[in-house]
Formats: C-alpha cells, sequence, structure tokens
C-alpha cells in the first residue's frame, strides 16, 4: 500500500496529496496548482517556498549546480514529504486551476528558417484537455523516459496547436532528431503545460530579454498579451552569435512596425562584415541603454549564463528589484 501525505498551502488553504515517490511540485501540478517554477531540475531557484510545518526528504543524488534554498524552505521540485506539509504560498488560490495533460501529439508542420533551428507545428486532440499560458512550456516525453523542454511560441487557443523553437544540438537525444528526420504525420508524446513564466499584471515598463531559442515565449507573450505590451511600453533584446541565429528577425521587426510602442534591438556578439547594428552581449545592451531599472520590469529567457549575469548586473548595478526579474532558463541538450 503506497503512503501519502497532504500539502496544505497557506493562506488560502489550497490542498493536495502528495503519493510516494512523488515531489511536491509533480504532486501540485497534477492537482491543478500552479506553483512558481521553472527549470524543474533544482538550478533556478524559484520553485522555493517557506516551510511552515512538516518534514522532507530530498531527491537523491542532487543536481550538480544545486540551488541552495534559505533556511526553512521547500524547494519544491526536488523535495518530497515525509510527512504533512504546510507550505507558505500566498499566490496560490484555495482552488485548483490549471492541470497537466499526457497525450499524444501529431506533427502538423516543420520548417528549418536557419542552419540550427526547428519550428514545429504539433497537434494535440482537443479532447485531451491541453491548455497553455503564453510563456508555459512543454516536456517532449522519449522513449526510454528521458524529457525535453520547449516553450511554446504561440498564443494559446482551443483546438490543441503548439508551435515549438527547436535548436539543433549536434548528438542532442531530440533535437537532432526533430531538425534531421522528423516529419509530418509522425507522432510525439507531450506532457505539459509546465512553467510560471509569463507576463504579469501592472503598469511597469517592460524588458523582454531573449537570447537563441529563448524567443520563443517572447513571441507567444507578444502574440497574446501585445496590445498590453504596447500599452506599457516595451524594448526587445534579442542576442545571437550572427545575424543567422536570430531565426524569426523579420517576425520581431514586424512588431516593432505595427506595434509603437514596442522597440525591437538586435545584439550580435559575433557580427559579419557589414552589420550595422548592436554588438557584444544581449544583456550589456541593456545596461548601456537604460542607466535605471528600478520602475521596471524584466522577462529573460535563454541562456542560464546570459540569465544570471543579467540579473546580477541589472539586480545590484541598476535597481531592479529582485521581485521584477522574470525568467526561464533553457538548458541546451
Amino acid at each position: 500500500m503506497s503512503i501519502s501525505h497532504e500539502v496544505i498551502l497557506q493562506p488560502a488553504g489550497g490542498r493536495f496529496r502528495c503519493e510516494e515517490g512523488q515531489t511536491v511540485l509533480e504532486a501540485a501540478l497534477a492537482a491543478g496548482y500552479l506553483l512558481p517554477h521553472s527549470c524543474r531540475a533544482g538550478t533556478c531557484g524559484l520553485c522555493a517556498l517557506p516551510l511552515v510545518a512538516g518534514s522532507l526528504e530530498a531527491v537523491s543524488p542532487p543536481p550538480a549546480e544545486a540551488f541552495v534554498p534559505p533556511a526553512g524552505s521547500c524547494l519544491t521540485c526536488q523535495s518530497r514529504p515525509r510527512s504533512d506539509l504546510t507550505l507558505d504560498a500566498p499566490q496560490m488560490g484555495a482552488e485548483p486551476g490549471q492541470r497537466t495533460v499526457t497525450a499524444g501529439a501529431r506533427v502538423v508542420a516543420v520548417e528549418r528558417p536557419s542552419a540550427d533551428v526547428a519550428v514545429l507545428a504539433l497537434q494535440v486532440p482537443p479532447a485531451a484537455g491541453f491548455r497553455f499560458q503564453a510563456g508555459q512550456y512543454i516536456d517532449i516525453l522519449l522513449r526510454d523516459g528521458a524529457r525535453r523542454s520547449y516553450s511554446m511560441a504561440n498564443a494559446p487557443d482551443d483546438e490543441g496547436l503548439i508551435e515549438l523553437h527547436v535548436r539543433h544540438i549536434p548528438g542532442g537525444r531530440f533535437s537532432e532528431h526533430a531538425y534531421t528526420r522528423l516529419k509530418p504525420r509522425d507522432l510525439l508524446r507531450v506532457e505539459g503545460p509546465f512553467g510560471s513564466f509569463g507576463l504579469r499584471p501592472g503598469d511597469a515598463p517592460i524588458i523582454l530579454l531573449a537570447s537563441g531559442t529563448g524567443y520563443a515565449p517572447i513571441a507567444s507573450m507578444l502574440k497574446t498579451h501585445g496590445d498590453e505590451i504596447r500599452r506599457r511600453g516595451a524594448t526587445l533584446y534579442w542576442g545571437g552569435r550572427r545575424l543567422q541565429d536570430l531565426y524569426a528577425v523579420s517576425s520581431a521587426e514586424a512588431w516593432e512596425a505595427a506595434h509603437p510602442g514596442i522597440r525591437f534591438v538586435p545584439v550580435l556578439s559575433e557580427p559579419d562584415n557589414g552589420w550595422q547594428g548592436r554588438t557584444g552581449l544581449v544583456h550589456q545592451a541593456v545596461l548601456d541603454d537604460h542607466p535605471r531599472l528600478d520602475v521596471h520590469e524584466v522577462y529573460a529567457c535563454g541562456n542560464p549564463l546570459m540569465i544570471d549575469a543579467a540579473r546580477q548586473s541589472f539586480c545590484r548595478d541598476r535597481g531592479l528589484p529582485e521581485h521584477r526579474f522574470f525568467s526561464d532558463a533553457f538548458l541546451p541538450r
């Protein structure tokens, strides 16, 4: 007989059961409680919540670059209950909302807009009940149990359509297949949605910061919340080594042309001869343009090293409040 423990979310009083072998985050998502999280690998720290009561055990072994939560906190993606738990989660309501779904997805189209990016259009059966919010991601489930995470790049709809941007990593468990062999009508198995990266309500001007395929969730946010982002004022900084790395640059330029109030700044670190735009590291371009960021919100997605550098320099040197830096890190694999 399996053992389960109850988890209570204060102050609203939401509650769910965590079965033996489940992490707190896995059980919460399965029950429809979208706790804050991003990497689900124990490295970003976004899922840490204060532990009010109960005892935990850590998933073993811990990741090589594990985030060390503050004393008295629960890193929900890496913790399993040893007793009933009470967590401080003021952002959560009493009733569950969005649930994760595991379903088959048929490949509708595959485009390869650059030398190392594949754009996949997938169809999840509408009856599966898959729904996502702009900024979230899904996992592609591989046959051996491994999984690979990709953000949706389209606006949510009721038809189960999903657009993914997949960077080709030579030898990558899924990206190699996606770039070289995947074709329309192929079937994939997906699970999601996951993640709490998404536009927060408010009036603060916005910095959108992306590297590589980190543009995907930014694109979803623009397609979904374009009018709101334009109202608040936003600048999209998108970085790559060369211009071809910005595989959807025409779409970003179209957003700038069609939406006054949204500015696009492409940044290249290794530009070809003739490039007349900004050069260097993409987060440095933000620093160069903004002596202060204390009234802004920043949404950063892409390489973890870029995100870490941006978080530290924006908060330390430009006055950005820590709670206004929202991120989603991509681990290439």
